[in-house]
């Protein structure tokens, strides 16, 4: 029985690509950093939620907005493989959606392989800022006194989550090129 619809060809940009054991794996990690951001969210709620109660009593945590900033940030960078997997992030389209054919894969292929340059320059940036912080146990100025280096791993590993992810991208169509 028909459908009455024909199955895209294997060379229709708008097909996706049979999930590899390297996009399954990268697909596993982004989900689980796409989780721990939910959390951080969840974490951010929460404090101010307690904030809130707490100053109703003339109390305060008085590391609310140190910790709800650590978490946003954690949120943000965290995401980001798992936003790029679901197809959440924003782009201008102005230019890609009036290109077709052959114009429009190579739009998408300079998109990902710019995306995945910028994310690896920013990547080698970010882990010498954490290995400087860690070496030289830079600290916030702060009630908590927060080692540097422990927000700004979230940062570190949720932008190497988003190479892989776009490592993972390139490698599914490379793979199928005649």
């Amino acid at each position: 029985m028909t459908t009455g619809t024909a199955a895209p060809s294997s060379s229709d940009p708008a097909m996706p690509v049979p999930a590899g054991p390297l996009d399954r794996w990268v697909g596993r990690i982004a989900r689980l950093c796409g989780v721990l951001s939910a959390l951080a969210v969840v974490a951010i709620l929460v404090t101010v939620c307690a904030e809130t109660v707490l100053r109703q009593f003339q109390a305060s945590l008085l590391v609310t907005d140190e910790i709800a900033g650590y978490l946003n940030a954690a949120a943000i960078f965290l995401g980001l493989a798992w936003t790029l997997r679901e197809g959440g992030f924003i782009r201008v389209e102005a230019l890609y959606d009036r290109a077709a054919g052959n114009l429009k894969r190579a739009l998408r292929w300079l998109i990902v392989l710019t995306a995945a340059a910028f994310t690896a320059i920013i990547l080698w940036v970010c882990v010498r800022q954490v290995i400087y912080a860690f070496e030289r146990d830079t600290r916030a100025v702060s009630v908590i006194d927060t080692p540097e280096w422990i927000p700004q791993s979230a940062m570190v590993l949720g932008l190497a989550v988003l190479l892989l992810q776009l490592l993972a991208w390139i490698a599914g169509r490379v793979r199928r090129v005649p």
